[in-house]
């Protein structure tokens, strides 16, 4: 599904990662679980291109729904994988993810099917990334697509958002998203749960930064995307 100009988001239920094209290049934002490596591939043939079009990974943050692939992708490529210098040391190691948080909760439904998606797509089997470059917040990267990265912490130490201006498109990863783990809220920009934030106070001081930016098309980690002002979004998701 196209999002947005050369913006491409494939099917895998509530994990999302995107695909960045540009002059027929690609950087992948995310990376899913391993298990989403052949929707990848797929995807990248219904638009024309192949895996030998990626020049670069960039991962919003180091938990492993969103670290994937990465290291399968970057060994057959060699593409290099780029991660806010805050969670650099955390993407070495496996099994990151909110667990308290997500295991206390699988009593619910929607939690418990999320887990069970993560658990046959490879979450116990995958490899941690052993090779990666930092950015820090106010970078532009020079990979396709030019995101310019915001450092938001909160849900891990290095969250970060990527705002594409020319396309007015931001790539929120775990900072707003507009699914509930927990299936409970409806629809629409709010933050992840509390609990799933590894510092909450500080995730929500963190979506200020985001404020500025006006009318965007935000594409989450985890929801659909929504179209209108970070303001309002912020302010929804401080309301939720």
């Amino acid at each position: 599904m196209e999002l947005a100009k050369g913006i491409h988001r494939f099917e895998t239920g509530p994990f999302n990662w995107y695909v960045i094209e540009e002059s027929g290049r690609i950087t992948l934002v995310d990376a899913g679980f391993p298990g989403h490596y052949g929707v990848f591939l797929d995807g990248l043939k219904s638009i024309g291109r192949s895996k030998s079009d990626v020049e670069a990974i960039v991962l919003t943050h180091a938990h492993a729904d969103h670290t994937g692939f990465a290291e399968r992708l970057r060994r057959e490529t060699n593409a290099p994988v780029f991660i806010h210098k805050d969670d650099a040391r955390m993407a070495t190691r496996i099994l990151q993810l909110p667990w308290v948080a997500l295991l206390s909760n699988a009593w619910r439904p929607f939690t418990a099917g999320m887990l069970g998606r993560a658990i046959i797509n490879g979450v116990f089997t995958m490899p941690s990334l052993s090779k990666t470059q930092a950015f820090q917040d106010g970078d532009i990267l020079d990979v396709p697509g030019k995101p310019h990265v915001l450092h938001v912490p909160g849900h891990t130490a290095g969250e970060s958002a990527l705002y594409l201006p020319d396309r007015k498109v931001l790539i929120s990863g775990d900072t707003l998203v507009t699914l509930d783990l927990f299936g409970q809220k409806p629809a629409g920009p709010q933050r992840p749960r509390r609990q799933l934030n590894a510092g909450d106070k500080l995730a929500r001081r963190s979506l200020d930064r985001m404020r500025e930016l006006g009318a965007v098309t935000m594409l989450p980690g985890h929801g659909k995307p929504w179209a209108g002002t970070m303001a309002d979004a912020i302010r929804i998701a401080r309301t939720a």
